[in-house]
């Protein structure tokens, strides 16, 4: 079928004319959701057929679910489109009091093999408010009440709900929900991308996990159950590792064998265990008005690091990132992912042991810095900078296992300034170094380019990797002459076989948007595309601000827009739009803010693509 686009509402009588030619063909009722009277029929089904209601409320329910973007006739055709020589039929849509119901057969080969139901319905976003719900600015849900398929192995099913995601997104819809409850769809619908509606419900299915794999004696990392984030987490968790199943007649499953569950099975154990889960509600953001799908790692527990009083790397950073996040129109649309605590063997890969000990032992002697004055340290510092850390390795997991294509870190304490065995500049750990060579030791990821555009240079980060040839890291920064913490300059290229894979590009005081964008295109860019990263990695500063006090710069949240945009385009061209994004400096608050938003915007493809530096 034709792509269509849904940009403008129609006509009213365009809207009355779909409705006439629904009823003229019998695809359109009136639907009874009373369940009393439901219960009484003995139906099994949700709903009842009755008569439609009245002109006045049908046109009302359909602008408040569907704003008047489409019309009934080509929602119905749209929705029935046919796949993979899968075709519907006795299709019909329902009006009922509350939501729009589509009902239909599935035919395949011109012989029934399933059915499907679903509704279309709205709530009140608590981000939001009852009178912005009064308004109708409410979360649009298709619920996905019933399909059933005899041929689960066809592919149509994913097929299907591709089309559906993409009609939904583009028709304004904010979450497919539904209730996982027969035994191949609670594995099925998680390796969707489904997660728990209930977070808690979640957190038992995990723990739960946890439990399993102790009293067996699986060989499973406790800290690689910790980095689980996400139903789908556990759907493709340890996929090398079988174990018996135990199946029924009626295609149910056990992890016990026992009088009903008979039939062994050999399933990898993140499978199996899905399989014999109790059923759970599900919900999938279907990504509003966003191109691209972009999560977002946030903890409570970043809050926990309290630098001594006045010190620019405060907490109040990300109190008002979040705060704006929850105001603006963002919040439903992104991914919000916890970070984990990981298991030092990966943090060991940049920092050594020695380093990490001293740094622990620093804060539980209560200690009020570490290394420098400018490191101000509380009770709480090496637990959040280990969090920090693994934030950005959950993100790394979020992107490489397709969850999203890009990702942005809101972590504190940042890190570029931190090297192997060294912290300064409000940095302990190096938290894009953790996460470039998380990526290459848990996924294979070989070709890494590092973008660092925090007005400082990232000295940790070019000490760790100006010797590595697979690992590019680019800096564009503040001269050093004028500005913290005095290196990065150009002659700097590298050294041994990582010669020529570093790149520094100091700009005098004052630059502004032009100029600096006019260097990024002429040089940063380039340089990417003859690299051609399996993985982008950002150190996200936004401290180069023309408002940021503790830097000379004058950019504006155009170059934070224009370069956002640029990297997403040339990773799309080499690494499957895969780009991890994390914060580092920025300390006004306001233009923290309005940069990052600007930033999370432009990951999401908000905005039209540019190829050049005028934007």
């Amino acid at each position: 079928m034709e792509k269509r686009t849904f940009t403008h509402p129609l006509p009213r009588r365009e809207i009355e004319k779909g409705f006439e030619l629904l009823i003229g063909e019998n695809r359109l009722f009136g639907a009874e959701l009373n369940i009393d009277i439901i219960k009484k029929e003995h139906t099994g089904k949700k709903f009842l057929v009755k008569k439609l209601p009245s002109r006045r409320k049908l046109l009302s329910r359909w602008f408040l679910l569907f704003r008047d973007l489409v019309s009934p006739a080509d929602f119905l055709a749209l929705l029935s489109a046919k796949i993979q020589e899968f075709e519907h039929r006795e299709k019909m849509l329902l009006v009922g009091k509350d939501r729009i119901i589509y009902d239909t057969q599935i035919v395949h080969a011109g012989e029934h093999v399933g059915e499907m139901t679903l509704f279309f319905l709205s709530e009140m976003d608590r981000n939001f408010g009852l009178l912005d719900y009064l308004r109708g600015r409410r979360r649009r849900i298709v619920y996905i009440d019933h399909i059933r398929l005899s041929q689960q192995s066809s592919g149509y099913a994913s097929s299907l709900f591709r089309h559906y995601e993409e009609l939904f997104r583009d028709l304004g819809f904010h979450q497919f929900r539904l209730s996982a409850s027969l035994s191949v769809g609670k594995y099925y619908w998680a390796k969707e991308g489904f997660d728990c509606l209930n977070r808690d419900e979640f957190l038992r299915m995990k723990e739960g996990l946890r439990e399993y794999v102790k009293a067996r004696g699986l060989p499973v990392e406790e800290t690689d159950i910790d980095r689980i984030n996400h139903a789908y987490d556990i759907a493709l968790f340890r996929r090398d590792l079988k174990i018996p199943a135990f199946c029924n007649a009626a295609g149910y499953y056990s992890l016990e064998k026992n009088e009903w569950h008979r039939e062994e099975q050999k399933v990898p154990l993140g499978k199996a265990f899905l399989l014999s889960t109790k059923p759970w509600d599900g919900y999938k953001v279907i990504y509003t008005n966003t191109p691209r799908k972009t999560g977002m790692i946030y903890s409570p527990g970043y809050l926990d690091h309290r630098p001594r009083a006045g010190h620019p790397e405060s907490r109040r950073r990300l109190e008002k990132l979040l705060k704006a996040i929850r105001k603006d129109d963002l919040h439903g649309s992104l991914v919000f992912l916890e970070p984990y605590v990981p298991n030092l063997r990966f943090i060991e890969k940049v920092h050594p042991a020695g380093y990490l000990e001293s740094f622990r032992n620093g804060v539980r002697s209560g200690q009020k810095t570490f290394a420098t004055v400018d490191c101000s340290i509380s009770e709480a510092s090496y637990d959040v900078a280990l969090l920090a850390a693994g934030g950005v390795m959950a993100g790394v997991d979020a992107v490489l296992n397709g969850r999203v294509q890009n990702v942005f870190c809101a972590v504190r304490p940042p890190g570029h300034h931190a090297g192997r065995e060294s912290a300064m500049g409000f940095c302990f750990l190096n938290n894009v170094a953790v996460g470039a060579l998380y990526a290459r030791a848990a996924y294979g990821v070989e070709r890494i380019f590092i973008l660092d555009w925090d007005v400082h240079h990232g000295n940790g980060t070019q000490e760790i990797f100006e010797e590595d040839p697979r690992t590019y890291f680019c800096s564009i920064h503040e001269h050093p002459t004028f500005c913290f913490p005095g290196t990065g300059r150009r002659m700097d290229r590298g050294k041994g076989e990582g010669y020529g894979f570093t790149l520094n590009l100091p700009v005098r005081p004052r630059t502004a948007d032009g100029e600096f964008l006019d260097l990024f295109e002429r040089e940063v860019i380039p340089e990417i595309e003859t690299f051609r990263p399996d993985l982008i990695v950002l150190s996200a500063g936004f401290d180069a601000h023309k408002d940021d006090p503790i830097a000379d710069l004058e950019l504006t949240e155009r170059s934070f827009v224009h370069m956002t945009r640029r990297i997403c385009e040339v990773a799309d061209r080499h690494c499957q739009g895969r780009v991890v994004s994390v914060l580092e400096g920025g300390y006004n608050g306001s233009s923290l803010t309005s940069s990052a938003i600007a930033h999370l915007k432009t990951l999401q493809g908000r905005s039209e693509p540019c190829t050049s530096a005028k934007g």
